[in-house]
Order: C-alpha cells, then sequence, then structure tokens
C-alpha cells in the first residue's frame, strides 16, 4: 500500500478509473448487456433520451465523426440506437436511445450508484465527498 502511495496522482486516478470502467462493465454483462464495451462509455450520456446528430455526438466527445460513427454503429447493431430523419433537415438523422438503450443506461446508473456506495463504506461518506470535491477542483480549468 506505501508503494502506491508513491506512484504520482495521474498515474492512482488511471488506476482508478480503469478499475471503475472494467467493473462497470464486468457487472453490465451480468445484468444482461454483452455487447457494451469500454469503448462505448463515451455514448452512454446519448442514451438519455436526448436525440442528437453524430456531429454533435462526436464534437461532445472529442472523437472524429468517422470514430464516432463505428461506436454508434456497434450500438445500433446491438439494438440500443437508433437512426431517425431529423425533421428539421431532411439530410441529416438524428440517434436516438431505443428502449433496451434506456434500460441499459438505468442499469449502468444503478451500478455506478453501487460503486460509489462501496467506496462509501470503504472511506466513509465525508471522506469520499472530500475525494471528489478535490479531483473536481483539480479538473476546473
Amino acid at each position: 500500500m506505501a508503494q502506491e502511495h508513491a506512484l504520482p496522482l495521474g498515474m492512482l486516478a488511471a488506476r482508478l478509473a480503469k478499475e471503475f470502467e472494467n467493473d462497470v462493465f464486468e457487472q453490465l454483462t451480468l445484468a444482461g448487456y454483452p455487447e457494451l464495451r469500454v469503448r462505448h462509455s463515451v455514448l452512454l450520456s446519448a442514451l438519455d433520451g436526448t436525440a442528437l446528430r453524430l456531429g454533435q455526438l462526436a464534437a461532445q466527445a472529442g472523437m472524429t465523426p468517422q470514430a464516432m460513427g463505428e461506436l454508434v454503429d456497434d450500438l445500433e447493431a446491438g439494438g440500443y440506437l437508433a437512426r431517425h430523419n431529423d425533421p428539421a433537415d431532411r439530410r441529416a438523422r438524428l440517434i436516438v436511445a431505443t428502449p433496451r438503450g434506456e434500460r441499459a443506461l438505468a442499469e449502468c446508473l444503478r451500478i455506478v450508484a453501487t460503486i460509489e456506495a462501496s467506496y462509501a463504506t470503504a472511506l466513509g461518506a465525508d471522506r469520499l465527498d472530500d475525494v471528489k470535491q478535490a479531483i473536481t477542483e483539480l479538473l476546473r480549468p
């Protein structure tokens, strides 16, 4: 444990993030969503009921439209997302969550809450709040 404290903060944060993501997606698989992978995490927010164009999703995630298109294709094939014509622009397509996608997002949020509750048990709720606040402050531009 003392050796882990010697690691730079960025490395510790990266390890925690990777462990967190792995836990979430392992539990999503067990819950019946085996097609979802860590690479899809940038699209999970798209399952919140907001219809967006591919370019908007790509910009939000800091990805190219081509890379985002591949992820959307994956989730569309798995029944999580669908593409519909944009009534404001017939040339454009809106990406929307399907009922399966909405259920997957709800399950993901439940899993995240469970993981965070385990962190609160391990650290204490006040200490976890302090950690979250400190990280939030470090991430501010």
